[in-house]
């Protein structure tokens, strides 16, 4: 999949004294400072991964981008599966905390979830830096956010559902996991467009916890009420896909559009192919990528800014193959 915006902020936080988390694009909050040292580690840092899962190709993606940078930089970073299970997650934070990690990186699986285990992080001296979502007291335990602005990524999702709709329709939305970081801010973003269009309807709303086979099962349910729906609204492509295999099964493929976020790549190909409407990209191995970077400046002793996002880019039929793997 092509990278560009991704490669400019790299190439531009080698020249900037290394910005820690960069924007792939526009729409940093700031960057890390210091010097070029920052590029790569001063040591062989052992740096741990908690994943809130791994089993989609989001989420991959963000590991694998991690994993890839870390090798770039001369670290080492291990990934840590949370099998989306808060205590489990829990524990492989103390796990990393006792295992003598330089620094955690995690995605937690609830807002709430994992602040205990960031406090004995916080106590053994181990810095944490969250990823792709954010935690509660964000600014009072973790050192740093790297990752997309969900809030964003859900207004520009809804707009264009709301322009496409014509400002008036009936849709369905797919929700991650109920108490997520992604699933509240984007919500927030939904809500912020929502209300300025009182003629677009929520007629079903449930979560399918980012999963694609129960995102099919839930819009099977739906279309089998007979209500009307014009647009079905998923915060990740893997439900997008789902709801999409429904529609299709159903023979509604000319009625009834359905959006994701991610840009992973069947959801682009089906884009292509135009299948899915459109779906919104916060660069999933850029967002891994620069939490390694961002970790490793701040173990090299420069000051990283506590927030950086990733930019929020439309991809739908007119753009998409810049965004296909070539």
């Amino acid at each position: 999949m092509k990278k560009k915006i991704l490669a400019a902020v790299l190439a531009a936080m080698m020249v900037f004294s290394l910005a820690a988390c960069g924007s792939s694009g526009a729409s940093a909050s700031g960057s890390a400072s210091g010097s070029a040292s920052g590029s790569a580690s001063q040591t062989s840092y052992k740096i741990a991964l908690c994943m809130s899962h791994q089993t989609n190709a989001f989420t991959i993606a963000v590991a694998q981008g991690a994993k890839d940078k870390a090798a770039e930089l001369g670290v080492t970073v291990d990934v840590f599966d949370g099998k989306q299970d808060q205590a489990t997650q829990a524990s492989q934070i103390e796990q990393c905390i006792n295992s003598g990690y330089a620094g955690i990186l995690v995605e937690p699986v609830s807002v709430d979830g994992i602040v205990p285990a960031v406090k004995e992080a916080n106590e053994a001296g181990v810095p944490v830096i969250t990823v792709v979502q954010k935690m509660s007291g964000q600014d009072q335990y973790a050192k740093a956010y790297c990752g997309g602005n969900d809030e964003a990524a859900g207004e520009t999702q809804m707009q264009h559902v709301v322009d496409l709709l014509g400002g008036k329709g009936n849709i369905a939305i797919l929700y991650g996991p109920m108490g997520s970081d992604g699933e509240l801010i984007c919500k927030q973003g939904y809500d912020k467009i929502l209300a300025a269009n009182p003629d677009v309807k929520v007629v079903f709303d449930e979560t399918a916890n980012w999963v694609t086979e129960e995102a099919l099962s839930l819009v099977e349910n739906w279309l089998s009420t007979g209500m009307e729906i014009n647009a079905i609204v998923a915060q990740n492509d893997g439900m997008a896909m789902g709801a999409l295999k429904a529609v299709e099964d159903a023979g509604l493929q000319d009625k009834i559009m359905v959006f994701g976020v991610d840009a992973v790549d069947d959801a682009l190909q089906a884009i292509a192919d135009g299948r899915l409407t459109g779906t919104i990209s916060q660069d999933a191995s850029g967002q891994g990528a620069l939490g390694v970077q961002t970790m490793v400046n701040l173990l090299n002793g420069q000051t990283v800014d506590p927030v950086t996002y990733t930019e929020c880019v439309w991809i739908n039929k007119d753009n998409v193959n810049d965004y296909l793997s070539k």
